[in-house]
């Protein structure tokens, strides 16, 4: 018999238990003794049911929680986006715990930064930072093993201020996939978590890893199929994509996009003389210096060999443009020392703007291509397309 069921088959026993003895010829006070006892066991009884279904509806609210968070992590691709999802769970699991907080902390650029938070305090702590060699190397090699570490003081492993409490117990569940660390996960509340609830964290700890794991090599193929292997700079697929953002924008504000198309003077020279390795180095020096002359937003990719080219958008005319490519033309004039070698290949600058004629990214390249060899027949410098002179570099 299920044991809710039970509960009223004994509830009303007690019930019909404590009629009989009202109708007994013993005294007032033995019958209200016994009718008190028969009452405090029926109210303990229905108590319990009540426990044991919250219990219940809690535990179904936890499968819930999880459910829901595998089905968002399968189509979710963003590691941002696999943080925000994994505290906002965290945090509903932690929902009855007074005190509790969830946070993810992962890593960058060497240190511990706390991505998302929820719960006690979690404004105070997102965006806080640690170097990562202030952890205790004792501590780092358990996390990197896949070892999940209770302890009482953060302060204790070498982060004083990051988060407010102190004396608490923090659960750190790193994680791991395979070889690879992608930060800790860590959950705490103002005393020990409750077994049921920890057995939920450890079930949505067990669906984070392999998200980020995923999401991390979804962004590992991307940064590949859109960037230069060689220089890092963005390839045709990127440019194209960028370009045609930048000329929606541009359609959107009224304001032009502007292309410069570039290469470099005697760069076949520098590969027939000196062989590919050094026309390698030289290619990723010029494209250091690219990034250099170009403003914050502006796009900058290699379409092959030593041809480059630059997309700057919002300019208000086409002097914007003569500017950032004049600081090319500076920076790429200057000689590059490539071991005893000391190199110089100036650069040929081609500068169309989207309004010019240009109503889509093909036709915007094609016009700043054609700049740039009007600049080479000249011997290198600037031309603008539609100028029937050079401009100064």
């Amino acid at each position: 018999m299920p044991r809710a069921n039970s509960l009223f088959v004994v509830a009303g026993l007690a019930v019909v238990a404590a009629w009989s003895v009202l109708h007994q010829s013993w005294s007032g006070t033995a019958q209200a003794v016994v009718v008190a006892a028969v009452l405090l066991v029926v109210v303990r009884l229905l108590a319990g049911r009540d426990a044991d279904l919250r219990a219940l509806r809690r535990a179904v609210s936890r499968e819930q929680v999880l459910s829901e968070l595998g089905t968002a992590l399968i189509t979710t691709t963003d590691v941002a986006d696999v943080h925000r999802l994994a505290v906002g769970a965290a945090g509903t699991l932690l929902a009855d715990c007074p005190g509790a907080r969830a946070t993810m902390i992962g890593l960058d650029a060497g240190a511990f930064k706390v991505t998302e938070a929820a719960g006690a305090h979690a404004d105070a702590i997102v965006g806080r930072s640690v170097p990562a060699t202030e952890a205790p190397a004792g501590l780092i090699s358990r996390l990197l093993a896949g070892e999940i570490v209770v302890v009482r003081d953060l302060a204790a492993l070498g982060y004083p201020d990051l988060e407010p409490e102190v004396d608490r117990p923090y659960t750190l569940m790193p994680l791991t996939n395979g070889d690879r660390f992608f930060g800790v996960l860590s959950v705490s509340a103002q005393d020990d978590l409750p077994d049921e609830v920890l057995q939920s964290l450890r079930a949505l700890w067990a669906q984070v890893a392999p998200a980020l794991a995923s999401s991390a090599l979804t962004a590992e193929l991307t940064e590949r199929a859109t960037r230069d292997p060689l220089t890092g700079l963005g390839n045709r697929a990127m440019l194209r994509e960028r370009l045609a953002a930048a000329l929606a924008r541009a359609g959107r504000s009224g304001r032009p996009v502007g292309a410069l198309m570039l290469d470099l003077n005697g760069f076949k020279q520098v590969n027939d003389a000196h062989g590919h390795n050094v026309g390698d180095q030289l290619l990723q020096v010029a494209a250091e210096r690219l990034h250099t002359c170009v403003r914050e937003g502006d796009t900058v990719g290699r379409l092959g060999g030593d041809e480059f080219v630059v997309f700057t958008e919002n300019v208000s005319s086409a002097r914007d443009a003569l500017l950032v490519a004049e600081r090319i033309v500076t920076a790429l004039d200057e000689p590059i020392n490539i071991g005893a070698r000391r190199l110089r290949t100036p650069a040929s600058v081609g500068v169309a703007l989207s309004h010019v004629g240009a109503s889509n990214l093909d036709e915007l390249l094609r016009l700043a291509d054609a700049a740039m060899y009007q600049a080479k027949r000249r011997g290198g410098g600037i031309h603008l397309h539609g100028a029937a002179q050079r401009q100064p570099a």
